[in-house]
């Protein structure tokens, strides 16, 4: 890709390395660029909408340390919630392990057992997999992946969600149970927004792949393969993902699902060849004076229904977060954010329901069950469920 740019990023005192083929560098010490501040209403497309947000949160912040865009200077679920050490300023959080790819390989695991009658069953399997995610270890990712590849995940939550969380006693779940008990609704405000990144691990730094941000974690770098971005603009969320196009990182970008934004991408719609930025998307990243690489990134689609116009269920997934990562890229057939997200429920005893790849309008919660507002970062709130 012409003049795309490379950023070895170190980290907590690791040597720095810039390679930039088009000369440019980023401003991150200019004035804030009105592409720099999030939308407060939903633009005349969800797609449009998508793309306001994802280039506010990617804005610069710093061209050569961490944190280098506006969503890293946001607090990781893992802090939040209480499963990570605390951080010196300026310190990255650690990668770790995809929470939904090992929920699902727990239940692989368990229903294995139970037919040679271990007499263990999914749900328990479950259980095990919340109760047993790392906490601090470094950088816990995931090498069991469809590829073989190792990859890594972080979720961050912007100061509104943040705020919402903590006044609310829900980082917590005792917090979240008596929340429950008290008939409280989850409710988060309209500015929330959850980013989770997908990092893939590379062999080396030397030859980093083109048009994909990159950065150097501890002497090892990392690439970002797959972005999901959640705003509580709308009742329902705004679910949007987002791919590089590069063959060696994304090979299976699109392939399933196909990719579908009228808004910033010409053509609207591909299977996996790479398409142009429009103008107005082109001058949007302009303006908020993007690196090199991020424009080159996709949207993948969005959702803000179960079903859409004619009443079919919206599918929506990445290949590397729900496909590479948990296993499978063809699982994203039957693969719905939306929908997905929809079963985060909780009961009075802690006790919760877990996700599941469905599609369409989701079924009834069993009684007791109370929806947390399709955050499934609240289940990392310690201690972990029982069920």
């Amino acid at each position: 890709m012409k003049g795309a740019t490379f950023l070895a990023r170190g980290l907590a005192g690791a040597s720095l390395m810039l390679c930039a083929t088009s000369g440019t560098d980023v401003h991150a010490a200019d004035a804030p660029s009105p592409a720099c501040v999030p939308p407060t209403s939903v633009a005349s497309t969800p797609e449009q909408t998508a793309w306001q947000l994802f280039v506010a949160a990617t804005c610069p912040v710093n061209a050569s340390q961490y944190p280098y865009v506006t969503w890293q200077t946001w607090i990781e679920q893992n802090q939040l919630y209480g499963g990570g050490a605390a951080l010196a300023a300026g310190e990255r959080p650690r990668f770790h392990m995809s929470p939904l790819a090992a929920l699902l390989r727990a239940k692989a695991d368990a229903m294995d057992k139970q037919k040679k009658g271990g007499g263990k069953d999914a749900k328990a399997g479950g259980a095990h997999a919340r109760a047993a995610l790392p906490d601090v270890a470094n950088q816990n990712c995931n090498s069991h992946t469809w590829s073989g590849r190792t990859i890594c995940e972080e979720a961050r939550l912007n100061p509104d969600a943040q705020q919402y969380v903590v006044a609310n006693g829900l980082n917590t779940r005792p917090g979240q149970e008596k929340f429950v008990a008290a008939g409280s609704v989850f409710k988060f405000p309209a500015p929330s927004v959850e980013i989770k990144a997908d990092w893939i691990q590379l062999a080396g730094c030397s030859n980093p792949p083109q048009g994909v941000h990159v950065e150097n974690v501890g002497g090892t770098c990392y690439a970002l393969g797959g972005i999901h971005l959640i705003s509580k603009l709308v009742d329902k969320w705004i679910w949007a993902t987002f791919e590089p196009q590069n063959a060696t990182t994304n090979p299976q970008r699109c392939k399933v699902l196909g990719c579908n934004d009228p808004w910033g991408s010409s053509p609207a719609t591909s299977q996996g060849a790479s398409t142009q930025l429009t103008a107005p998307l082109k001058a949007l990243m302009t303006q908020a004076k993007l690196a090199p690489e991020w424009f080159n990134y996709r949207l993948d689609g969005v959702q803000v229904d179960f079903l859409d116009a004619q009443g079919k269920p919206t599918r929506l997934g990445n290949s590397i977060i729900e496909g590479d990562n948990a296993g499978n890229p063809q699982a994203m057939a039957v693969s719905s954010c939306i929908t997905c997200h929809d079963l985060s429920s909780i009961n009075a005893k802690g006790d919760e329901q877990d996700p599941d790849f469905i599609i369409g309008t989701p079924p009834a919660l069993p009684a007791g069950y109370v929806p947390r507002d399709f955050v499934w970062s609240l289940t990392l709130a310690l201690p972990p469920p029982s069920n």
